[in-house]
């Protein structure tokens, strides 16, 4: 039986999809832009036919005229594939109608099914969701025609621009609650120009054919066994629960108790999950056996087991068992520092950056409830700056003229926003060989799951691998694609250890031709992800990280007063680096040296851990009020110390306070120091003549007393937040008690410092067939059928397990990062089961300044 794939199967449903690519304008958005990328599509829309990839947020008039397969002949299809709901997409959808009026054929193509656009709590869609938009859109684009006619022809110029409004562009109806008006009832369809002859001058050209069609496989594939969903997806910004007692931040599940929720509201999230999952088996031909560990998990399991019919019962399909697992189980190994490759260069690489209109999209929706309405996802899509590694004096390649190429294309293909100039080649030529313009600067690499070599895929071959061990695969590859080349670099190498020097030689050396530049770019890509990751500037930081995580470990297997001394010791180093490096006029603190939000990070760890190692210290938290009083204090003169980089949730409306109390106490310090150093005899002769100030005094006085109110009323509002930060905390300390029938918290290692996560613990119980408490089974319809009929006759059904299975699919919801794909490899290795095989998937691919985000950003519910 073939291997699971899911890079494989997302471009076989491309493939199934060709007689609508074939010929057309395909316009992609910036969550299926970053799922094509990582999964290397791109090639496959050229081979299909399509005569262009644009992006939908970023369209322009030029899209039409970018066509890579050689046909004259104008457009007349356009499909758009967006991850969004279609009304999150609607006006970019519809401007794309708009700027292509010769067009008469539109497919759109979204990952949200119809069942779970009427399902979603904020579409305005009903059961005939699909059907339903084609007749809104087609009536929104005539109308938006009609009135860009009646303005004397400016359609053109607002779309090429970009100022279409919302109400131009038919967005108001889609932010309302009441229902969407027909095109007789609305205002611009019945009667807009009356009986004026200017109606029958109004040309809508040929009235496009559109079709909406659901296509479920936009995912994120990190290797062909472990994915995430696009960031930029509506699925992945949905909330994952709403704020209550039990709720600490919008995008992770709320605490798991194991009773029935108090809380009648489905999040959003779950729902597009639910339906995400279901549609991603049914595509791969799977049936599934559903399993949940946690209280959100038990609601997506309900849902998907509702969602199954008896249509399934009869098809030979594989079995795959679904385990479902909520992050906040286990929020511990997110916000540890691991040793894993993928998870350093994730963490030190610049990400793209997220469009502009993601937020702009739920403006309007985001003021009809509290709370935030959607999450803003870090990219998945790693920039590697390649310019960093090659200088100018390395970036040679041979005479070929591509530092020409490349700034001759990057300049003619944005001339169009230069007043129709038209390009000086012969003045490019000359600026691309000047002093100040290196080619390399414009190299720009992205981590791609599909770049192989000799069938290896590289991202699948590190995930499974720790810093050092992928870092020697990668010196390897290296080595091998040299051969291959037949180059020989001068430079020692040393067997079982990759240095940064060795690697950067072996990068310079395949760059120096621009054909081993194209033939080998995937391994060049990775190799400098590696480097820089591995440079010191990103790897001090990690590395401190890795040394007070594993003081904090073995302080927490002591007593809760050594554990309190030592975050408290974290949080006052942390804010004299900060004040030092403001005194230097750096904005970065001192090179490995901890910043005031890393040393909340570490707070946060440190309060997990006495949670699970002193549950009963305190009467509101793990600590006793003397230890927490301490910790209090230290993080309030941290603050005051440095309010400019305590940015925090908690702080909000206090930031700039803060800030001009402290300039204000270093105006005064400086003054008084100054008045010390000027001041003269005590019993000189002029003071004499202060008798008659005794008002400018009392004025003074006044003042003062008026500053002092102030300061205290401030540090009074600044000890209340904070004291919200600490209920937040004692929160955060509870997982273990919440999370207590699961029978999870005995540790598999002796060593306090080298415990294996929650997924580890999980998947070596359920493989070793020991029973996991709290994990339910979601029967089947054949399941629940012989549950409540033909049991009453003794044909009962025996639960399932997870073990018998030959293949797993776990799915975290909330997300997942390299160590824990590393740590259910290695569970799987230990069982002694090659037979099953293991696919990993999760809502974002997750990093401690991510899980820092979550927990104290901007989502957070502190």
């Amino acid at each position: 039986m073939a291997l699971i794939d899911v890079t494989k199967s997302c471009l076989d449903s491309i493939r199934q999809i060709s007689e609508h690519i074939e010929g057309a304008i395909v316009y992609l958005d910036a969550g299926c832009t970053e799922s094509f990328q990582l999964m290397g599509a791109f090639p496959l829309f050229l081979d299909l036919g399509a005569r262009a990839v644009c992006s939908s947020e970023n369209m322009c008039a030029l899209d039409a005229v970018a066509d890579w397969n050689g046909s004259f002949e104008s457009a007349r299809k356009i499909v758009i594939m967006t991850s969004r709901l279609l009304s999150d997409a609607h006006r970019f959808i519809l401007r794309c109608l708009s700027m292509h009026k010769g067009g008469h054929c539109c497919t759109i193509f979204t990952s949200i099914s119809e069942v779970a656009h009427s399902a979603y709590p904020d579409s305005p869609l009903g059961p005939d969701a699909f059907h339903e938009y084609q007749s809104l859109l087609l009536q929104d684009y005539e109308e938006l025609i009609e009135n860009s006619d009646l303005k004397s022809g400016q359609l053109v110029d607002s779309i090429s621009k970009g100022n279409l409004t919302l109400e131009d562009e038919g967005w108001s109806r889609f932010t309302s609650n009441e229902d969407v008006p027909s095109l007789e009832a609305s205002s611009a369809g019945k009667n807009l120009y009356g009986d004026s002859p200017r109606r029958g001058m109004v040309d809508l050209g040929q009235k496009p054919i559109v079709s909406v069609l659901h296509f479920p496989m936009i995912l994120s594939p990190i290797s062909p066994r472990v994915f995430v969903l696009p960031s930029e997806g509506s699925i992945a910004e949905a909330c994952l629960s709403s704020e209550h007692d039990d709720s600490i931040s919008a995008g992770l599940p709320s605490l798991s108790t194991g009773l029935p929720s108090d809380v009648d509201e489905v999040p959003p999230a779950a729902t597009l999950t639910a339906h995400f999952l279901y549609h991603l088996a049914a595509k791969m031909d799977l049936k599934m056996e559903i399993f949940s560990l946690g209280d959100l998990s038990k609601t997506i399991g309900k849902i998907l087991t509702d969602m199954s019919s008896l249509y399934d019962v009869g098809r030979r399909k594989r079995t795959v068992g679904l385990l479902l697992i909520d992050r906040t189980l286990d929020l511990l190994t997110p916000c540890c520092h691991g040793d894993s490759l993928v998870d350093r260069i994730f963490s030190a690489l610049p990400r793209k950056e997220r469009t502009s209109s993601s937020a702009s999209i739920k403006c309007s929706q985001a003021q009809l409830k509290p709370g935030p309405s959607s999450l803003a996802r870090a990219s998945l899509e790693v920039q590697i700056p390649i310019g960093e590694v090659l200088t100018k004096e390395d970036f040679e390649i041979d005479d070929s003229g591509l530092s020409n190429s490349i700034e001759a294309f990057r300049c003619g293909w944005d001339s169009y926003n230069s007043a129709s100039e038209m390009v000086d080649l012969i003045s490019l030529s000359k600026k691309a060989s000047d002093e100040k313009f290196s080619p390399a600067e414009l190299l720009r690499g992205s981590l791609v799951s599909t770049e192989t070599f000799k069938g290896t895929p590289y991202l699948e071959a590190i995930l499974d691998r720790k810093t050092k061990d992928g870092a020697i695969l990668v010196k390897k590859w290296l080595q091998e694609t040299l051969r291959r080349e037949n180059m020989t670099i001068d430079v020692k190498t040393r067997p079982g250890f990759a240095s940064k020097l060795e690697l950067k030689t072996m990068i310079k050396a395949l760059t120096k031709s621009q054909s081993s530049l194209i033939r080998n770019r995937g391994i060049i890509q990775l190799a400098s992800a590696t480097l820089l990751a591995l440079d010191e500037s990103c790897s001090a930081r990690w590395d401190a990280f890795i040394s007070a995580e594993k003081i904090l470990s073995v302080n927490a297997g002591d007593t809760s007063q050594s554990l309190a001394a030592q975050i408290s010791d974290l949080i006052n180093k942390s804010a004299f680096a900060g004040s030092d490096s403001k005194k230097s006029g750096k904005k970065e603190p001192s090179q490995g040296l901890l910043s005031f939000q890393d040393a909340l990070l570490l707070t946060i760890t440190g309060y997990i851990l006495a949670g699970e190692n002193f549950p009963t210290s305190g009467s509101g938290g793990p600590f006793s009020w003397q230890e927490e009083h301490f910790l209090k204090e230290a993080i309030l003169d941290a603050i005051l110390e440095n309010p400019s980089v305590a940015r925090l949730k908690f702080l909000h409306g206090l930031t700039q306070e803060l800030e001009a109390n402290l300039n204000k106490t270093k105006s005064n310090v400086t003054r008084e120091t100054s008045t010390d150093e000027l001041n003269i005899d005590d019993f000189d002769d002029d003071q004499w003549g202060k008798w008659g100030d005794e008002d400018e005094d009392e004025d003074e006085e006044n003042d003062n007393k008026e500053q002092e109110y102030d300061d205290m009323q401030l540090k009074l509002e600044l000890r209340d937040r904070v004291d919200n930060l600490f209920k937040y905390l004692h929160k955060l300390s509870s997982l273990k008690s919440k999370k207590g029938p699961l029978g999870l918290e005995s540790n598999l290692s002796s060593d306090p410092y080298t415990n294996k996560g929650l997924l580890y613990k999980l998947l070596t119980k359920i493989l070793g067939k020991f029973d996991v408490p709290g994990l339910e089974y979601h029967s089947s319809t054949v399941g629940r059928l012989f549950k409540s009929g033909f049991g009453r006759f003794g044909l009962g059904q025996a639960k399932p397990s997870l073990a018998d299975q030959n293949l797993i699919l776990v799915f975290v919801v909330g997300g997942i990062n390299g160590v824990e794909v590393q740590e259910a490899q290695e569970a799987f290795s230990e069982s002694g089961r090659p037979d099953i095989e293991l696919v990993l998937g999760g809502t974002t691919f997750l990093t401690p300044d991510d899980m820092f985000d979550l927990l104290l950003g901007e989502s957070s519910y502190i």
